[in-house]
């Protein structure tokens, strides 16, 4: 597998490159949720409908969360831009043997209170239209089993909104837990998919 190697300035280049990014395309960027600060590491599950996706996390850690982030890509595509593992990519390989080095990774990424992870449930790009999430069981299965410390897991859905506006507007909707011994993957994709209806509902989408 491939480890992220943060660097310092790619870092910064990549949030500034963002805010630009997103204010080139998008009109704002309205966010809407709750989080209490515990110094906690943080597993954020959110929506994949774009190529905006990352960019969007990105930004909402900067402002939300402050944490180093970290997210996970295939290592066929990591393989092709290695410069992305110095602002938090790590790659996995699906169907290999060595993807268990990629889900213990993902364990020792949540054992640092200065991490967040971030992880797409589905494991693809998703129409941004669809209600019913159904989880890749490998990844979130593996961390709440073999995370033994607690962690904040965050919901995040984002959605786009079109108005008179040129530019459409982001909505970034999320909501925080603190992880038990007791959660498990369907619990988690039950509790997701409850926060999505209500995202939706919230956006005015029937």
């Amino acid at each position: 597998m491939i480890r992220a190697n943060h660097n310092k300035y790619w870092v910064k280049f990549s949030k500034y490159y963002t805010k630009i990014l997103i204010g080139f395309f998008f009109s704002s960027v309205k966010y809407e949720g709750q989080y209490e600060e515990k110094g906690l590491p943080i597993l954020m599950i959110s929506n994949h409908f774009s190529f905006y996706d990352g960019f969007i996390q990105i930004l909402l850690n900067l402002n939300v969360f402050k944490r180093r982030f970290n997210f996970m890509m295939l290592e066929k595509e990591l393989s092709k831009n290695m410069m992305l593992t110095k602002i938090g990519a790590s790659s996995i390989n699906k169907g290999k043997r060595s993807s268990i080095a990629s889900l213990d990774y993902a364990v020792e990424m949540l054992q640092d209170k200065e991490n967040l992870f971030l992880f797409f449930p589905q494991g693809k790009i998703k129409s941004i239209y669809t209600r019913e999430f159904i989880f890749e069981k490998g990844l979130l299965s593996h961390i709440l089993k073999n995370t033994k410390n607690d962690f904040q897991l965050v919901y995040n859905v984002n959605l786009i909104k079109y108005g008179t506006k040129l530019r459409p507007d982001i909505c970034v909707y999320y909501e925080t837990h603190t992880i038990n011994t007791n959660t498990n993957t369907e619990d988690v994709e039950r509790e997701f998919n409850r926060f999505a209806k209500s995202c939706y509902t919230k956006q005015g989408v029937k």
